[in-house]
């Protein structure tokens, strides 16, 4: 009976701490716009066989027009068991138009979405999705939704690369303020016709922090080259070249929390032998048996699905307990008294949105220091009067008692902290 046991808390614990789950990047071509004088209605069936073949736990889902194309390509097409967000600005800035047309959809009985937001960057906003897995909240992921800027048929396209270029680096702004164990990817339609162009060099240049890798390591010219028929994810009439990929962090590489399941990057459509034609030309060896999922993915995008697969809490020295506190618990600051600075340091069991608030005595908000996602582990906040958060006033900071509170879920905790002129 004992060791009966044993193996049911075994099972238990394999079951909780790793969970897999499927993330899908597709360019739904201008979805909700007819095309060619076909209804979008007659349209949407193809979306669900595809989506029904490849059975995604999140999708990142390019060319959605506007938040109606958001909610009806939810309503319509994918159903209850998947919920939307979408980031929407439609903003000009220096960067160029500003407006966002990455949706994404998850699945909420298995990912929670805890934080979303779009990072500024020419011709598009590239979106930042942040997921928790239901069964595993120490292990967060972040996927990033990019719709890179085409290339036109009559320009050098000098311009449009340079754009490229631009909205990675506006990328890579973000990642590299990311420690080598964080787990992201990336995914949509870059728009990148070779591993040369500049905008990916820069995605995979391992010279600062925040880097990707090609799970495909395809390195070359990609369009109309046979040798990258394997990577081809345009179009589903003449498979030609690549646009559609997904880029892995080295966190998501390395074994621990976030983990990339090697062999499952995949085209779906491309078989590796329908190079320069249409993908239903023939027998397919991704649908041989159901003939109509071809002619689905020729009716409902030029361009073809990519997905991956990933696991949530893989174990490691670090995930078992070694660096992970055993608690949520907020240090009293030092020094204390202060003037003009001091340390707050507090530590995480685990992850999840952090409130950290100054507050005065008669309880009245003077300074929010943090409003984030973090994962577990161990932080220390420099609190400095001298550099205080957006929003933050210095001269409301007299001689007296102040407080400062952590909060965490459902977890509150208030501490005491003396400032002296």
């Amino acid at each position: 009976m004992k060791k009966l046991l044993i193996l049911l808390f075994i099972a238990f614990q394999s079951n909780y701490y790793s969970q897999q789950i499927r993330v899908m990047s597709y360019n739904v071509e201008n979805y909700p716009n007819s095309r060619s004088g076909v209804s979008i209605t007659s349209i949407e069936p193809y979306y669900k066989m595809i989506i029904n073949e490849i059975q995604p736990d999140a999708i990142v889902a390019v060319e959605v027009v506007q938040q109606s194309g958001v909610n009806q390509f939810l309503t319509n097409v994918l159903g209850s068991d998947y919920k939307a967000a979408n980031v929407t600005i439609s903003s000009t800035n220096s960067l160029g138009n500003d407006g966002n047309d990455c949706s994404f959809y998850y699945k909420p009985g298995v990912l929670t979405l805890v934080d979303y937001k779009a990072i500024p960057a020419r011709t598009r906003v590239i979106s930042k999705f942040t997921l928790i897995h239901n069964n595993s909240p120490k292990d967060t992921l972040i996927i990033f939704g990019v719709h890179l800027k085409a290339n036109d048929y009559s320009s050098d396209n000098v311009l449009n690369a340079q754009k490229r270029t631009d909205a990675i680096n506006s990328l890579r702004d973000e990642t590299k303020q990311y420690p080598v164990n964080k787990n992201y990817i990336i995914c949509g339609d870059f728009n990148i016709f070779s591993s040369n162009e500049s905008a990916f060099q820069k995605m995979l240049d391992k010279s600062l922090p925040g880097y990707f890798i090609d799970p495909l390591n395809a390195i070359g010219d990609w369009s109309g080259n046979s040798a990258f028929n394997n990577a081809c994810s345009y179009s589903a009439k003449v498979l030609d070249t690549r646009l559609d990929m997904m880029l892995i962090s080295p966190g998501v590489k390395t074994v621990g929390g976030v983990d990339y399941k090697e062999g499952s990057y995949k085209i779906f459509g491309n078989d590796g032998k329908h190079f320069g034609v249409a993908v239903n030309n023939g027998t397919n060896d991704w649908f041989s048996e159901n003939p109509f999922v071809g002619t689905a993915l020729i009716n409902a995008s030029d361009h073809l699905p990519v997905f991956a697969d990933f696991t949530f809490g893989v174990s490691t020295d670090v995930s078992q307990g070694k660096d992970i506190p055993s608690s949520i618990e907020l240090k009293q600051n030092y020094p204390n008294p202060f003037n003009p600075e001091t340390n707050i340091s507090y530590q995480l069991s685990y992850a999840g949105r952090v409130n950290l608030t100054v507050y005065d005595m008669l309880g009245r908000t003077v300074s929010t220091l943090i409003n984030e996602y973090k994962q577990p582990g161990f932080y220390n906040y420099k609190f400095s009067l001298n550099n205080l958060p957006a929003g933050g006033d210095a001269s409301l900071f007299s001689s007296g008692v102040y407080f400062y509170q952590l909060k965490v879920g459902n977890f509150v905790q208030t501490k005491k902290m003396v400032f002296l002129k």
